[in-house]
């Protein structure tokens, strides 16, 4: 069995998508609405707990070989149900709610899970680490199941971590940027998006994404930017450049109906960096500006109350002139 997973802000978005497939099916899970409008209302429910959560949505898929489809429909909805169960609560979602839809759009049987992370005692559920705790329990429910293993498509044509890159896991127990580079495409074009969307989602996850386009709308490259470290698709392997995103990932690109999307998205990007580096840059100044009048206030302080007499008026003007310049003083708060 195969299993992905994928957080975003917006649950109605999500659920037009997985609702929106033909012949998607809601089977079941924790809620009452049946549309994509009823759903997010009904998760908005929750919202109010977790104001200031950004990332709310939690949208899983798990699917089986095309030799496990059972015939019988309604026993093919019991068995996915179960699983679903079974899946959730090992991924610590039983206090949550969730929806569970069935596509039959493809060879491969599969479910799509669309949760909140927000449980309903207003606790949240950790995500660090929970693609590598996701594998875990899928091992567990092809046990379970009786499902075959399969190896995912998304892990062909990628870079293998370095040597240093495991012991660094090992040592820090984090991955490198590369690695979580790697993981965030991974999952964001598990659903084959359109380039544009690729773009967007990948930004919404605080990566920056740059694609260079020729005069003539032709594509020069990909690089993708996260923690302040940048890497090139080749970098990341050759299913992460422009064409591989296409031939590996199932990335749609259409020059006429994407480019001006794309220009779009890297255009709003660039202005957000440009209004975070002016803001830093102001805050540099004033901080600069308060520690010198901070400086100037003690002179002025000093001064103001040294004695009058010519020895000890020379030796405060020698105090003064090696006192050290506004930015050696460590100031405390």
């Amino acid at each position: 069995m195969i299993g992905k997973q994928i957080k975003g802000t917006g649950f109605r978005g999500c659920l037009n998508y997985v609702l929106g497939k033909k012949d998607a099916d809601l089977i079941g899970g924790t809620m009452c609405g049946q549309t994509p409008e009823e759903l997010a209302a009904e998760f908005a429910i929750a919202r109010p707990l977790r104001p200031n959560l950004k990332v709310a949505v939690f949208h899983a898929t798990l699917s089986v070989a095309s030799t496990q489809k059972l015939e019988d429909s309604v026993k093919n909805e019991q068995r996915w149900l179960a699983i679903a169960a079974d899946y959730m609560k090992a991924m610590e979602f039983d206090n949550n709610q969730y929806a569970v839809v069935k596509h039959n759009d493809t060879d491969h049987d599969h479910i799509h899970i669309v949760a909140s992370r927000i449980c309903l005692d207003g606790s949240v559920v950790d995500d660090s680490w929970d693609y590598y705790k996701s594998q875990e329990v899928i091992r567990q429910l092809e046990q379970d199941y009786n499902l075959e293993t399969i190896a995912p498509s998304w892990e062909l044509d990628k870079r293998a971590p370095t040597t240093g890159e495991h012991r660094y896991l090992q040592s820090k127990g984090n991955k490198s940027v590369r690695v979580q580079l790697q993981d965030l495409i991974d999952e964001v074009t598990q659903d084959k998006p359109t380039m544009p969307e690729l773009v967007e989602q990948l930004q919404q996850q605080s990566v920056e994404v740059q694609v260079r386009l020729t005069r003539t709308g032709l594509s020069k490259g990909i690089s993708y930017k996260l923690d302040g470290v940048a890497f090139s698709g080749t970098h990341l392997g050759k299913a992460y450049t422009f064409s591989g995103l296409q031939k590996h990932r199932g990335v749609s690109y259409d020059q006429g109906r994407d480019n001006a999307l794309i220009e779009a998205l890297m255009q709003r990007q660039n202005l957000a960096n440009a209004r975070g580096e002016a803001q830093a840059n102001e805050l540099e100044s004033l901080q600069s500006e308060v520690r010198a009048n901070e400086l100037e206030s003690l002179q002025s302080e000093v001064r103001a109350t040294a004695p009058v007499t010519p020895a000890i008026a020379n030796e405060l003007e020698l105090q003064l002139s090696i006192l050290p310049e506004s930015n050696e003083i460590q100031w405390t708060r």
